[in-house]
This record gives structure tokens, sequence and C-alpha cells, in this order.
């Protein structure tokens, strides 16, 4: 009987407690619940005041799909923004409903030559045909967004070497900031931007512009840090950079429209001295409307935490259709420091160990014949992209040879004498290297000149051997992957050796995507490059039937 009254208290006992817990919160509260995982059409659109709209659209891919940006995930598409709208060609003001069409460049990217207006509201309409996971579909999106007022900077609060501040107060007349870049110990320090703003603002991105011409200091935290682990160059460089050279913007950051113990976190945006590059710099504050505060919130957070559920203005779909406003401040940041032309011709040729990883990324690809050249990036007042610079730098040695005892530019100089036609393959090489070293700069500067002048002999170079590798061979070699690379970073544009490269690359690299085999499809049926004939036959009609 004793027994049976203690194992009757006990589950009493028990459950009083366990009914007590029940106010008390734990990790069983956060579990993760089950969803969905989304498998439709990711979107990511804004209409800025008094700038063309863009919104872009991307399929979710499989975890074995070959990823096909640069190509169009549609077989049809339609999008339109309907609001009120102002022309970019005259000050007509409209309200009505515009029909987007795709970049050339960029297939999935939508824009118009209409602008937003501050205060108004837009309705976005999407319309795809397309394939999802091998199945055709059709799908539609839609999306309201509201262009809040731009954000108003005050003027800055500068932090100074002794450790106070200066308040710079913002001039309409004269609206650049002159600064001094804060070294070591002092370099941690913020910027202070004192912002006004309206109630339907809900947030503000701050980007950062710079580029080549710009500098960084090295004399901060982490550089003093890495002292005994790096050694500097003759420019002072260690290696170790806050900026990618080769980048022209940079986000710095979110901020939202929210109260936190008596403080407004939109009322001050800080820049870090730190991330201050050297000269003259430009910060875009870009008001966002709610739509963008859900999407940094739910949408993004929920990629890295499963607790979260993405909430989207997209009904129907994922991402953020939301209109922004913007408001920019000029910097000019006083300072010593290294280039970042230096910076990027470090990094790029990445001169340690046994060169492996030199030139290896997309950036530093393009970078290297722009670098070789000392090609100016602002040329005419012409500001453009690397692929340009890239496409353009033998020019340059028309007039002079930079760079001629720089050993990694060796078949840069190859190749631009190619590409001019001149006397000789060597002319732009210093005559005090060996002839190991020639070999090495006219293999490798003549496979560059082939791939790029679409395999065009001249008097000075036999591309003949490398046509049979890279077009004719069904085979995979060096040459191939090296087109293969050559077309991508480029965004496999409209070239006849692209288009071979493309086949090639599909059915050698066992590539799986519904997208890339309908795009070899029709390179096969229209154009019918030679490499064609290894995966695919020829019909009655005189279609090709490819595997």
């Amino acid at each position: 009987m004793k027994n049976k009254l203690a194992i009757c208290c006990s589950l009493l006992l028990t459950a009083l407690f366990l009914a007590a817990c029940s106010d008390f919160h734990g990790p069983w509260d956060y579990y993760p619940e089950k969803r969905d995982v989304y498998t439709g059409i990711f979107t990511y659109g804004t209409i800025v005041a008094d700038e063309n709209p863009e919104i872009c659209f991307s399929k979710i891919y499989e975890l074995d799909e070959t990823s096909s940006k640069d190509f169009a995930f549609y077989d049809s598409a339609y999008v339109t923004v309907k609001g009120y709208f102002k022309r970019t060609t005259n000050d007509e003001d409209v309200d009505t409903t515009i029909v987007l069409w795709a970049y050339r460049d960029k297939p999935n990217c939508f824009s118009s030559d209409y602008m937003g207006v501050v205060g108004k509201s837009y309705t976005m309409d999407a319309y795809f045909e397309w394939d999802s996971s091998g199945h055709k579909a059709k799908s539609r999106y839609t999306a309201e967004a509201t262009i809040p007022t731009p954000v108003r900077i005050k003027g800055l609060n500068v932090p100074l070497q002794n450790g106070d501040y200066e308040w710079l107060p913002y001039d309409e007349k004269n609206p650049e900031f002159r600064v001094k870049f804060l070294e070591f110990p002092m370099d941690m320090e913020f910027v202070k931007c004192a912002v006004d703003f309206d109630r339907e603002v809900a947030g503000a991105i701050s980007i950062l512009r710079y580029g080549i011409k710009n500098a960084e200091s090295q004399k901060t935290t982490i550089n003093n840090m890495l002292k005994g682990f790096t050694s500097e160059d003759d420019e002072g460089y260690r290696g170790i950079a806050m900026h990618d050279p080769l980048e022209r913007r940079e986000n710095l950051g979110f901020s939202m429209n929210r109260w936190v113990g008596g403080y407004n976190m939109l009322d001050t945006l800080y820049l870090m001295n730190m991330m201050m590059p050297l000269g003259e710099i430009y910060v875009d504050f870009y008001s966002t409307d709610a739509a963008y505060v859900d999407y940094e919130t739910k949408v993004t957070e929920s990629f890295n935490d499963s607790r979260v559920v993405p909430e989207s203005n997209i009904k129907n779909g994922m991402g953020v259709f939301s209109g922004m406003s913007k408001t920019t401040i000029s910097l000019y940041v006083e300072g010593n420091g290294v280039s970042m032309s230096h910076i990027a011709l470090s990094n790029c040729d990445n001169a340690s160990g046994d060169n492996s990883d030199s030139w290896d990324s997309r950036g530093c690809r393009l970078y290297q014949d722009v670098a070789c050249a000392s090609l100016d990036y602002e040329y005419d007042g012409y500001y453009d992209d690397l692929i340009s610079l890239n496409e353009r730098a033998y020019k340059e040695y028309r007039d002079s040879v930079h760079n001629r005892h720089l050993k990694t530019c060796y078949a840069s100089h190859v190749k631009a004498a190619m590409m001019l036609d001149t006397t000789k393959w060597s002319l732009f090489l210093p005559d005090t290297i060996g002839e190991g070293e020639k070999f090495m700069a006219y293999s490798d500067g003549l496979k560059r000149y082939c791939v790029a002048s679409n395999f065009e002999n001249n008097k000075i170079a036999d591309c003949y051997g490398l046509y049979q590798q890279c077009i004719e061979s069904p085979e995979k070699n060096s040459c191939k992957e090296y087109l293969w690379l050559w077309c991508a970073d480029r965004g496999w544009p409209d070239m006849e050796q692209c288009k071979s490269a493309l086949v090639s690359r599909y059915y050698l690299q066992e590539q799986k995507s519904s997208i890339l085999q309908r795009k070899v499809q029709n390179v096969c049926n229209y154009y019918h490059p030679a490499i064609c004939d290894n995966w695919c036959e020829k019909q009655k009609d005189g279609h090709m039937k490819c595997q």
C-alpha cells in the first residue's frame, strides 16, 4: 500500500511539475517547423526615385543542377509595372502600365526608360513560361511597392586622432566632406552621419562607391596585428586589403527604423574609418519601404536560420520588390597608402609559393591584360567595365610598352604583339629573358591571342593547331578548359568560338541543366558548329537532334 501511495504521489508531483514548466520557454519552443522548400522563381526588384526600375529573376536550382545565370531560364516572359512615372527622355509625367524589357547581356533582369517618383506606389506583374524540374510551368508573381522620401544628411561627426569629434554640417553649395584617415590605434573609430527621415522610411541601405584610383592605408589595426606574420613589399603592402580593388561598390549594411531603448537605429548611420578608401569616395543611402525590411529580417535570415519563417511581398513567390530613394554624400579621405591598382596586381599575381593560384579568379583573369598595359580605367571620360577594358588593352602598346620586365606580363605582351600584327611576336618582351621563358610566353600568348581573335592567323601567329584542340577535338584538354573560362568570364558572348565552347562544355563536363540543354540544341540547330556532330544527328528536316 505504501508503495502504491508513493507511486501516486510521484506521478502527481510530476504532473504538477510539467504543468508549471509549461509557462517556461526552452529550446522545445523554437524547434524549426517542417515546411515545404520553395522551388519556384526568386525575385529581387527595386524601383528607385529618379531611376529606371530593375527587376531580376532567378530559378531555384536543384542540388545537382548546373548554374546557367548567363542564359534566360524561361521560354517566354512578360513583366510589367503599373504606377506614376517620369520619362527618362523628357519631363513628362504619366500614370500608366509599362512593359519592361530584358537586358541583352542579363536576360533574367528587366528594366525600362521610365523613372520612379517619390511617394508613389507601384504594382509589379510578372508572368513566365519555363521549365520547372523537367515540367513545363506557367507562373505569375505580383507585388506592390511604395517609394519613400529620401533620408536627409544633416552633417557628419568626424573622429579626430586625439579622440575628439568634429562636427561638419552638410552644405548644399559644397556637398563634399573632407576628412582625414585616422591611423592606428584610432582607425577603429566611426564617422557618424546624422540623419533626418520621415515616418514612412522603414530602413536605409548604405552602399560605398570607390574605384581603382583610390588607395588603402596600411597603418591599421589589422596590419599592426599581423606584422610578425606577413612582410611588406616595396610599396608597403602586406597582402591584406579591406576592399576588392576590382569592384566598384560595397554594401556597408542595412539599418532599420526601429526604436531600441529610447534610441532610433536610423538616427545615425555609421561609417567605420578603417573601411574608408583614401581619395574621393561616395556613399549612397537608399531609404526603403517596409517590404525590404521583411526581406532582410525574414527572407534572408531564413536562409541561415531554419527557425525563421520567410515572409515576402511577392505573391505566390519569394524575394522582394521594393521602393527606394537615394541620398548621396561625397567624401575626400586624406591619407597615405597603397594604390588599389598595386593591391589588385599583387593579389592577382599571388607571387608566394609555386604561383599555381596566380590570376585564378574571373576578375583577375580579365584584369591581367589591363594591368600589363597600364590602361587607365577612366579613358576619355569613359569609366568602363573589365570586359571592355580587357578587349582594348592591346591598343595601348601602339604608344608605349608598360611593365616590359614584369614576368607575369610576358604572355600579355606576346598577345598584344599578335593582336597588332607586328613584325615579330617577341617585340614587347625584354631582350634579357632566356629561351625557356620566351617559349613559355609564346605558348601562353598564342593561346590567348587565338581564342580572343577566333583563331585568325596572321604573319606572326598560326592558330591551326590550337583550333583543332579548342574547337574540333571531341576530347577534354587544357585548350578547351581555357576557352570555357574565357567565354564564361565574358558572360558567354554571341561569338563563334563561344558557341562551340558551350556545346563541348555541356557534353564533356556532363552538365545537368534543362536551360543549357535547350541552348545547346538551339546552337546546333541554327549555327551548327562542327563540334555538334559528336553528339547530334542531322534530321530530314535539316534540324539537329542532340543527346
